[in-house]
């Protein structure tokens, strides 16, 4: 199956949030991502795309809140996944 986890980035703990499981439609909104599950359900995370892994099956996502304390306090440095 070609279904993906998605995930919002949270430097703040050891691992990602896990906000979906089975996505099969990712949908830039404007500032936010739109997520559609295998059976039709949909969730709107405020933020922008990451990274998506296809091999393993991994969208992750940084929210809006994240996305600026990181410029603040890494403005040129490139953020590990943790997962």
């Amino acid at each position: 199956m070609c279904q993906a986890t998605a995930y919002l980035l949270d430097s703040g703990h050891e691992q990602n949030i896990k906000i979906m499981e089975d996505v099969v439609l990712v949908e830039p909104k404007g500032e936010s991502i739109s997520l559609t599950g295998l059976l039709g359900e949909r969730k709107s995370v405020q933020g922008r795309l990451k990274s998506i892994d296809f091999l393993k099956h991994v969208v992750l996502l940084q929210g809006a809140e994240q996305e600026t304390r990181e410029s603040k306090t890494r403005p040129n440095q490139v953020m590990r996944q943790r997962q």
